[in-house]
């Protein structure tokens, strides 16, 4: 027979003998026993505590077994817990109605030792069985969700990647296809003995093309990087001030062919050192004031600010893009930092968009322990914020 762990028993009975015989039988087979002397106390402890089994007497006084099953047939946690009724011969009936309530077998009164235990043994060794199953069928469920959980994912990542493979497709499809013309047209002129002064211009827009397609290549990487979680940034202290500076002065001669002014301004009052990645912070912030011009009208400006901010004791800097372009819908800010997110406004100069460029700010800025956010109203502009903790050990010498 299987040899069982002791287990919690609850007796229930009427007579101070009868619980006193059995506890003193089930104590010395290594059981936990309780009692209760009627239904009542049976059904609060049954409800405060936690119990392998219940030996039960039929006939109490106030509430009797058939309540006490009735009441743990109602109740989920208490439904299966094992019952042995305990019951005289002439309550044969009332034995069957609690065993059609759920109970698990009966004894017989006066109580016999080797019965008692045969039936306790029997009874636990069923739960026991019955815990395992429950087990092995929560194990299940979870293996399964998670299995459902990763099914789901791999559909989005076939999803992304076929976007990612159209994205592709369409995008570099008008620039190969130039190239190819403009190729035709150098061989053709240089076998007709065409004029070379044509050939600089050609080349420019060649060279042209081919910087569209680098750039949207190296967006398209980047975005797939990110999503495959395989980027691992590179934190080195860095000057906050130099380094929006610089995006800012790499950015004049595109504000200047289109009559741009870009304003900067540092509110610091010192130098803002914090450990960045320079590289992904960069690409970022040039993200967006690159975004600011290109939708920016003609002879209009753009504002970029550097603010510290402490933030629950926690140094923090805020980095603000505002241009005066035709701003953002609702629907527009919504989605703005999805990805392949083409939004309703379109560049002011003909200037290509991937859609991808404020998803990478999003990942970029996350990377940092960062939030990015736009505030926007159709026809008034639009304000990108950034804001990243300054992480500790940072401070320049």
């Amino acid at each position: 027979m299987t040899h069982l762990q002791p287990a919690r028993i609850l007796v229930v009975d009427d007579t101070d003998f009868n619980r006193e015989v059995m506890t003193r039988i089930l104590e010395r087979d290594g059981h936990l026993v309780e009692t209760a002397e009627d239904g009542r106390e049976a059904l609060d402890k049954l409800q405060a505590g936690t119990y392998d089994m219940v030996l039960l007497d039929v006939m109490m006084p106030n509430v009797d077994g058939i309540q006490v099953i009735e009441a743990m047939h109602g109740d989920e946690r208490l439904r299966r817990l094992p019952v042995v009724m305990l019951s005289a011969l002439n309550e044969q009936e009332s034995i069957v109605r609690c065993i059609q309530l759920g109970a698990q077998d009966y004894l017989p009164k006066p109580i016999n030792q080797q019965l008692l235990k045969a039936r306790i043994q029997a009874c636990l060794e069923k739960k026991r069985l019955h815990d395992l199953e429950q087990q092995y069928t929560l194990r299940v469920e979870s293996i399964s969700a998670q299995l459902q959980d990763a099914n789901e994912q791999l559909r989005r990542a076939n999803q992304l990647k076929t976007r990612f493979l159209a994205t592709a497709a369409h995008d570099l499809k008008n620039p190969l296809g130039g190239l190819l013309l403009l190729a035709d047209r150098i061989r053709m002129e240089a076998e007709e003995g065409g004029r070379a002064a044509a050939i600089p211009a050609q080349a420019t827009r060649i060279r042209d093309a081919v910087q569209r397609m680098l750039h949207i290549i190296n967006g398209l990487l980047d975005t797939a990087v990110q999503e495959t979680g395989e980027t691992t940034p590179n934190f080195e202290a860095a000057n906050l001030g130099d380094l929006v500076h610089d995006v800012v002065k790499a950015n004049e001669p595109y504000a200047a062919s289109k009559d741009i002014r870009l304003h900067y301004r540092e509110t610091l009052g010192g130098a803002c050192w914090g450990q960045v990645d320079r590289l992904r912070l960069g690409q970022a912030i040039d993200n967006l004031v690159n975004n600011a011009i290109k939708y920016s009208p003609l002879g209009r400006s753009v504002w970029v600010e550097l603010t510290p901010r402490v933030v629950e004791g926690a140094d923090r800097v805020r980095i603000e893009v505002r241009d005066e372009g035709p701003g953002l819908t609702p629907e527009d800010q919504e989605r703005a930092f999805g990805l392949f997110q083409r939004l309703s406004a379109q560049p002011t100069g003909g200037e290509y968009s991937t859609g991808l460029g404020l998803s990478i700010v999003k990942q970029m800025v996350e990377l940092h322990g960062g939030w990015v956010s736009v505030e926007s109203r159709p026809g008034q502009g639009a304000t990108f914020l950034v804001e990243i903790p300054l992480r500790p050990g940072s401070e320049g010498k």
